[in-house]
């Protein structure tokens, strides 16, 4: 019984196809659901690997960086001869006692590479010629602070250092020495912990140089000072060439890994970071193990859930059945189907078809009067034709355009070639006759029809062969374009008009349409944008004008000053196809009349370059003192201002500082206001030398000066500043005799994250400045008491 149903259940062949889906479809879900969980391990791991090294390196360039400008510092502040190197090496050392926190040794080398003190000093090493070394003759030649391969010292010295490097300059610029800094290469205060720093339980990092290719870290401390394998290796020879990035590398079971590089930016260094593939992927093993649980339970209850549904889902057609049957025409009980018995329930439904036959010809029926309706009432003109023109069908337009107002019976039967005009009846009909013969794509002409009683209409006939066996006909379209030709000839002579004004305005102007699109421009604009008409007309006005706000040289859009700026004159800062920046004066105006001109932009542009030259050298001369060439107050509070406006910059730290001379007064009443200027414009040098060359320096009144240090922490200005004051209490008046030593007052004020007003910094830093002078003047107060 069985085997007998089984075949031909269309239930049992659904629920064996059911289950088959349900198995795939589960199978499907679990493959893809699986990669996606091994994807999104892989890239988690690999984005915890990258995360790790990017800390560490950044960790390692701020430790080379802060040694390097500690010791850059230190030798910015001396400026010895050679020979006071050589002559006085041991009291110059010991200034630096304070480097020994950031190295193992401090040591000064002469001119030649000799060294000539040490701090703290080590037997054996002063004397020692190293002029020879890279490092050294580097820093020499190229006057700049570096950073040394990894060496081993000389003598009985046997170490393993990198050695830091400032040049020191006499006070005409020369190379006089060289300080330096060592480090052991496993002191803790350059590698510190990293030399036990692990990713995960298992990975680790290594260190290589990028010159040398030595391993400067290395968990085998064996490996230590060894070439890298980068020749054998070309993911690492890549990245020793200066590539980041990180990779999976390939291997034998169990030694695939996964490895970043980053190169660091202050030393030629590589740091790698190598993270075991067997222990990043092992949580796989127990998503492989909870998808193949998923797989046995679809297995389970796929056969059973599919015959319970397919059950479910046929009870329809079992009412199908009856209600077909039950239908008066019921013809489809004489079709037979073999084998599926569900098969003959559809049987009877053939009958429906029939129905909808007849209903489909009915409508056919209707659609087609609904056209024969519609072409009378078109206001194009229709006609049938054969190859020889004679006309077989025609609607009221057609037969109104060529004044056939006779009627069909004249028409029918005759062609519609006679309806032409003298004019174009020749060329008309030999195109047609050449055409009609090997019909091919569209019959497309333009002529005048001989109207009767009107004068000649100028029309378009499209015309095309119709479907069908037997004689050819034609389907033809009339439409008259007389009204539309007039008025593009009008149209034509208001453009030519249009254009003559525009040659005569001595502005460039520009006409666009709603969507920006050039439409006409005159001479002057064409010169000005250095495009023709003919290469803008119908492209965009943005792909010729670039136009810029010239406070901040902010980009700013044709749509954006159409909605602040329309009907205005504004300076906007325009960047030519020659990347020439041109200041202009731009105005423009929208056309809000009715009809397909609405939204139309007429765009005029000026040259202002004469203007804001005159304007930039006014605002100059009113913000610089005349007397040292430095700022003024003026100057100095739209800096300050400027700084305290911008929310990113305000997040560094900045200083702003006031320095006052003491007994200016009576240097100027011994010697004179000349000596008094001099002094002054020497003051400014000593400032302007000692700052760097994005601070800025203001003469606020006769010898009071305001300075303004960006990015620069409280401790390096006090000790700029107090350089400064020690610089100043040298100088001399040429008429000093027996008068007070010219010192100077300093109040250090930083800007704050509620600072608003620069008035009030400045404010800040004077209030300093007075409790200097109150407390005996030359001193630096940098907070209130």
């Amino acid at each position: 019984m069985l085997q007998a149903i089984w075949p031909g259940s269309l239930q049992a062949r659904l629920a064996l196809f059911c289950s088959l889906a349900i198995l795939l479809v589960s199978l499907l879900l679990c493959g893809v659901g699986y990669l996606q969980d091994s994807a999104r391990l892989r890239a988690q791991q690999q984005r915890h690997a990258e995360e790790v090294v990017a800390r560490l390196a950044d960790d390692i360039d701020e430790r080379v960086r802060s040694r390097q400008v500690l010791l850059e510092q230190a030798a910015a502040n001396l400026q010895p001869s050679a020979d006071d190197i050589r002559l006085h090496g041991g009291e110059i050392i010991r200034q630096f006692h304070y480097l020994k926190g950031s190295f193992g040794s401090v040591v000064l080398y002469d001119a030649d590479g000799s060294i000539v003190a040490d701090y703290p000093a080590l037997p054996g090493r002063v004397g020692l010629q190293l002029g020879d070394r890279a490092y050294f003759q580097q820093t020499r030649q190229t006057l700049r602070a570096g950073v040394s391969e990894p060496l081993r010292t000389r003598g009985n010295l046997n170490r393993s250092v990198v050695v830091f490097t400032a040049p020191i300059l006499d006070s005409h610029g020369q190379f006089a020495g060289m300080l330096g800094g060592s480090l052991e290469l496993f002191s803790p205060e350059l590698f510190g912990e990293l030399r036990g720093m692990r990713i995960g339980n298992s990975g680790y990092i290594t260190l290589t140089s990028r010159q040398s290719q030595l391993l400067l870290l290395h968990p085998e401390r064996a490996r230590v000072l060894q070439p890298a394998p980068s020749g054998s290796d070309a993911t690492l020879a890549r990245a020793l060439a200066g590539w980041d990035g990180s990779v999976l590398m390939a291997g034998k079971p169990g030694d695939a890994s996964l490895r970043v590089y980053r190169n660091l930016h202050n030393v030629n260094w590589l740091l790698t970071g190598i993270y075991p593939q067997q222990e990043a992927l092992a949580p796989l093993a127990a998503v492989a193990s909870e998808y193949l649980v998923l797989l046995l339970l679809a297995l389970l209850s796929a056969v059973p859930l599919a015959w319970w549904g397919t059950q479910r889902l046929l009870r329809p057609l079992t009412a199908l059945q009856r209600k077909v049957r039950a239908l008066p025409d019921g013809g489809g009980e004489a079709i037979l189907v073999e084998g599926c018995h569900e098969l003959q329930v559809l049987a009877a439904t053939i009958a429906q078809v029939f129905h909808e036959r007849r209903q489909i010809a009915d409508t056919l029926a209707m659609r087609e009067a609904m056209f024969s309706a519609l072409n009378d009432t078109s206001p194009l003109g229709v006609f049938v034709c054969n190859a020889d023109g004679v006309l077989s069908y025609g609607n009221k337009a057609a037969l109104a355009l060529a004044g056939m107002e006779r009627g069909s019976a004249y028409w029918f039967g005759r062609s519609w070639l006679e309806a032409v005009h003298s004019s174009h009846y020749q060329q008309l009909a030999a195109d047609w006759k050449r055409w009609s013969r090997e019909p091919t794509g569209e019959f497309l002409q333009r002529f005048r029809l001989n109207h009767v009683r009107h004068e000649p209409l100028l029309v378009t006939l499209r015309c095309s062969r119709m479907p069908g066996a037997g004689a050819p006909r034609f389907l033809a379209v009339l439409e008259d374009i007389s009204e539309r030709d007039a008025n593009q000839t009008c149209l034509a002579a208001e453009r030519q008009r249009l254009q003559a004004l525009l040659q005569t305005v001595g502005d460039a102007v520009i006409l666009t349409n709603q969507h920006d699109e050039v439409l006409q421009m005159n001479a002057p604009a064409c010169e000005l944008l250095g495009v023709k008409l003919e290469q803008a007309h119908g492209r965009s006005m943005g792909l010729f004008v670039a136009l810029s706000l010239p406070e901040h040289d902010q980009p700013v859009t044709l749509a954006q000053l159409a909605e602040q700026y329309h009907g205005q004159t504004v300076a906007l800062n325009l960047l030519g196809r020659d990347m020439r920046l041109l200041p202009v004066l731009f105005s423009l105006s929208m056309v809000t009349a009715a009809g397909s001109m609405h939204g139309y932009k007429v765009c005029v542009l000026r040259d202002d370059s004469v203007r804001r030259r005159r304007d930039s050298g006014l605002r100059a001369e009113s913000e610089h003192d005349a007397l040292t060439g430095v700022l003024n107050r003026r100057g100095m509070l739209a800096m300050l201002g400027a700084l305290l406006a911008d929310d990113n910059a305000r997040q560094q730290p900045h200083c702003v500082a006031l320095l006052d001379l003491d007994h200016f007064r009576q240097f100027n009443d011994k010697g004179g206001p000349q000596a008094g200027d001099r002094l002054l414009q020497e003051v400014a040098r000593i400032l302007q030398r000692r700052l760097r060359t994005s601070d800025c320096v203001a003469r606020l009144d006769a010898d009071c000066f305001a300075l303004l240090l960006y990015r620069c922490s409280s401790d390096t200005a006090a000790r700029i500043l107090n350089d400064i004051r020690h610089e100043v209490g040298q100088l001399r008046s040429g008429s000093d005799d027996g008068a007070q030593p010219l010192t100077a007052s300093i109040g250090l004020s930083t800007v704050q994250g509620g600072d608003r007003l620069a008035q009030e910094v400045l404010q800040r830093a004077e209030r300093r400045c007075r409790h200097a002078k109150q407390q005996g003047r030359d001193q630096l107060i940098a907070s209130d008491r």
